[in-house]
C-alpha cells in the first residue's frame, strides 16, 4: 500500500529488512518441521535475537533496538507470513520484557531484562485464569508477603510461553494494597523447573503449533522481595499498559497470515488449468480474489493506522480493537478462501494452507474475543 510505504522511515525499513532476513534464513527452512514436532522453538527464537528482532522496542542500554511500534509491526507481519506460531512466540516474549522495561529496577533489567534481548531467556506474561479470564479484579491468585519474601498460590491459564519460560511476570493480589488501585500486583518468578510448586500442563490446539500455552499451578512458590515488579497495587498498570499493542500486534500477524495465503491462491489461480483455461480466468474465482484482496489492504490499513498512533502516542483502544477484528476475521476469510481456490489439494497437508487456516482462527479468540472488541469499539463510537 503506497499509503504505509510512502511513510515509512529509514529505520523502519531496516527493521523490516531484518525481519525479512530472518525469515529467509531461518522461519522458512524450519516452519513445517516446528508444525509436525509441536516442540518449542527455542532454537529459532535465540536465532530471532541474532537477528534483534527480540529487542525492538527495548532500550538501547541492555541491547535493544529501540525502534517504535511501526517497526515491530513490520516485523511481526514479515515472520507471520512464514509461521504464525513463530510470531506469536516473539509476541509473547515482547508483551513480558516490556513491562519489565518500564516499571524493573536496574537489577531487574540487568538480571532479566538484557538477557531476554540476547534469547539466552524466555519471558510470559500470566494474567488469565480459569475463573476469572483477564478481569484483574477478578483474580484470585495471591501473594503473601512474610519474612522478606512473596509466597505465591493460585492457578494461571494460558500465558504464550508459559511452562518453558525462563521468567514468567505472575499478575497476583498482595494485600494491603491502596486503595486506588485495582488490588493486583505483579511478580518476577522464575521457570518452573528452578522453582518448588510451580506446576505446568501444556494444551494441545489446533493451530499455532510449536507456540506453547497451557495451565500453571502455583502452590506456596517462594520468591524474594526483589520479585516485585514496580511497587505494590501497580498490577493493572502493569499488565493493561500494552494492550493496545498487544492487540495490534495480534492484528499484524493476522495480516501476515492473510497475506501468505493470499499469494499463494493469486499465484495457483494464474497457473492451474481446468477446463482449457486458468482458474483464475472463471469469475467466481475472480470474484473471490477481489474481496480477498480488498479484505487485505482494509485490515493492513487499519493494523497500522494503529500502530502509527502508538508510535506517536496517541494510541487508543478503538483503533486497536478495530485492527484487531477486522484482521482476525480477514485472516480466516483469506485462508479459507485460499483453500477454496486450491480445491481439494487446499486441503492437503503437503500445503501449508491448512495450517495457514488453523493458524489464524486462535486470532478472533486471543487477546479478547472479536465479539468483545466489537463492543468496545461500539461503545467507543457512541460515547457510553
Amino acid at each position: 500500500m503506497a499509503l504505509i510505504e510512502n511513510s515509512l522511515s529509514e529505520e523502519n525499513r531496516e527493521v523490516r529488512d531484518q525481519a525479512t532476513a530472518f525469515v529467509s534464513d531461518v522461519v522458512k527452512p524450519r516452519a513445517e518441521e516446528i508444525e509436525s514436532s509441536n516442540e518449542f522453538p527455542r532454537d529459532v527464537m535465540e536465532a530471532a535475537a541474532e537477528y534483534d528482532l527480540l529487542g525492538i522496542l527495548l532500550p538501547e542500554e541492555y541491547g535493544g533496538l529501540n525502534a517504535d511500534f511501526v517497526s515491530y509491526c513490520l516485523a511481526i507481519e514479515q515472520i507471520a507470513r512464514a509461521s504464525g506460531a513463530v510470531a506469536e512466540s516473539i509476541q509473547g516474549h515482547t508483551f513480558a520484557a516490556l513491562p519489565v522495561a518500564r516499571f524493573g529496577t536496574e537489577a531487574q533489567c540487568e538480571q532479566y531484562l538484557a538477557p531476554m534481548i540476547v534469547g539466552e531467556q524466555i519471558g510470559s506474561m500470566l494474567l488469565t485464569e480459569p475463573g476469572a479470564g483477564s478481569s484483574p479484579t477478578e483474580l484470585e491468585t495471591r501473594a503473601e508477603h512474610r519474612d522478606g519474601e512473596y509466597i505465591v498460590s493460585g492457578e494461571k491459564s494460558f500465558g504464550t510461553n508459559a511452562g518453558v519460560a525462563d521468567v514468567h511476570l505472575i499478575v497476583a493480589r498482595i494485600d494491603p494494597a491502596p486503595e486506588d488501585s485495582h488490588g493486583v500486583s505483579v511478580l518476577l518468578v522464575p521457570s518452573a523447573a528452578d522453582v518448588d510448586g510451580f506446576e505446568y500442563e501444556r494444551r494441545d490446539f489446533m493451530g499455532m503449533r510449536g507456540h506453547v500455552t497451557g495451565d500453571s499451578v502455583i502452590n506456596d512458590v517462594v520468591v524474594d522481595d526483589d520479585a516485585l515488579l514496580g511497587e505494590v497495587g501497580q498490577g493493572f498498570r502493569i499488565a493493561m499498559g500494552t494492550i493496545d499493542m498487544a492487540r495490534t500486534g495480534l492484528a499484524a500477524i493476522g495480516t501476515g497470515i492473510a497475506q501468505a495465503a493470499f499469494d499463494r491462491a493469486v499465484d495457483y489461480a494464474g497457473r492451474r488449468e481446468q477446463g482449457g483455461q486458468a482458474v483464475g480466468s472463471y469469475q467466481a474465482v475472480q470474484v473471490l480474489v477481489a474481496e480477498m484482496d480488498a479484505k487485505l489492504d482494509g485490515a493492513r490499513h487499519l493494523t497500522f493506522d494503529s500502530a502509527a498512533s502508538i508510535a506517536a502516542g496517541e494510541g487508543d483502544t478503538r483503533r486497536s480493537s478495530k485492527a484487531k477484528f477486522v484482521s482476525s476475521h480477514t485472516a480466516e476469510f483469506i485462508t479459507r478462501n485460499a483453500m477454496q481456490i486450491h480445491g481439494g489439494k487446499g486441503y492437503q497437508k503437503d500445503l501449508p494452507l491448512e495450517r495457514y487456516y488453523r493458524d489464524a482462527k486462535i486470532l478472533s479468540i486471543i487477546g479478547g474475543t472479536s465479539e468483545i472488541q466489537k463492543t468496545t469499539v461500539a461503545r467507543e463510537a457512541l460515547g457510553l
